[in-house]
């Protein structure tokens, strides 16, 4: 895997997640909200949970079908793309969104130093209208993009998003003089197998968070925490 590393100092924990409750597991996620509204999206039985302990994902309209036609999107265990999971067993999908998906990390809101997690863009062809972007705010999507690949550009060789495929990658990104806030991670595709995967995120600062947010930390997953070599 390759590491990327902006300007980050060691702190304390605020939060971590590596997506490791097996009830979050199921089938495809079928969206049952209108596709033509933004609007956020709900856990329904049997299928991958999109929401669990400190992470929720919305959904933006483009004007498709959105997540209404089922999609693998939510907590997975499936290996086919990334060969294992970067830490634990399961992390999570996101594909197909014909529309816009985030996924916040809001069991931390807050001020905080930096924010990491590992992601995993499945090798494949990607459209100009594809994008990845990680985000640092208190709003929808909050400020500019900390990290941003894009269906366009390159290095000669496909555009961002296809040059940065195929291995894990492990981000750490500085949010020191951002303000209060929390994490989210935003995606735009329009194929199933144009999928990003998503897992070992870490929230980082000298602060101590709400008490609800402590119990979310799950300090049992973090001591068993390993990186994939």
């Amino acid at each position: 895997f390759s590491s990327m590393v902006a300007g980050v100092a060691s702190a304390d924990l605020l939060y971590y997640t590596s997506f490791e409750d097996p009830n979050d597991l199921g089938g495809k996620y079928y969206d049952t909200g209108d596709a033509g509204v933004n609007h956020w999206l709900v856990n329904n039985a049997g299928e991958a949970a999109v929401n669990g302990d400190g992470f929720s994902a919305w959904y933006g309209s483009t004007g498709g079908v959105g997540l209404t036609d089922g999609d693998f999107v939510g907590v997975s265990d499936y290996t086919g793309d990334v060969g294992s999971w970067y830490d634990g067993d399961q992390g999570y999908q996101i594909s197909d969104t014909d529309g816009t998906f985030e996924l916040h990390f809001n069991g931390y809101e807050g001020v905080a130093d930096s924010v990491s997690l590992a992601i995993f863009i499945a090798d494949t062809g990607y459209e100009a209208a594809d994008y990845l972007s990680i985000h640092w705010g208190d709003g929808d999507l909050g400020g500019g993009p900390l990290y941003e690949l894009l269906g366009t550009g390159g290095d000669g060789n496909g555009s961002d998003i296809e040059d940065a495929s195929g291995e894990w990658m492990f981000l750490e990104l500085d949010v020191s003089e951002l303000g209060a806030g929390h994490l989210h991670v935003r995606v735009e595709t329009n194929s199933g197998s144009e999928a990003i995967y998503i897992d070992s995120v870490s929230i980082m600062g000298g602060v101590i968070p709400a008490p609800g947010a402590l119990a979310l930390l799950g300090f049992a997953g973090i001591a068993s925490r390993r990186r994939r070599q």
